[in-house]
This record gives C-alpha cells, structure tokens and sequence, in this order.
C-alpha cells in the first residue's frame, strides 16, 4: 500500500494573467519544483527584498506592511 502525503498548508486560490500562468510553468519545469513552491520561493524573495532596503517595514505585532521612508537616506 502506498502512502499519500497530504499538505497542512491551508488552500488558497488567486487569478492570474494567462502570461503569468505560462510563466509559472515554465518556472515549475525549469527549477523541478511544484507551482506552489515556485510562488512561496517568489513571495519570499520580494519580502526578503522590501526589508533590504527598508522601502516597507513589518508591524510586528499585526505583522501588516507600513510604509515608512528609509531613515539613511536623508
């Protein structure tokens, strides 16, 4: 009997442009991983990217985005 590994995460469903939607494929196919994976690792890297350069900061507490001006660059 074989065993089927089922996900925890929860589902979530968006639209996207038919371009989008190729592009995801064409992702998926290239790196050999899931579509979903390919959309976690792309929301990762932008998120990593707003904290970077400090254009959007998280609220800890709510863990909403607030837009605050770079202090550095003043």
């Amino acid at each position: 009997m074989t065993k089927i590994q089922r996900s925890r995460k929860p589902v979530s469903s968006f639209r996207i442009s038919a371009e989008g939607t190729r592009q995801l494929k064409v992702l998926a196919q290239s790196m050999g991983r899931s579509e979903s994976n390919v959309i976690e690792i792309a929301i990762d890297r932008i998120y990593r990217e707003e904290i970077r350069f400090g254009c959007r900061l998280v609220h800890e507490a709510e863990n909403k985005y607030n837009t605050e001006e770079n202090k550095d660059e003043k």
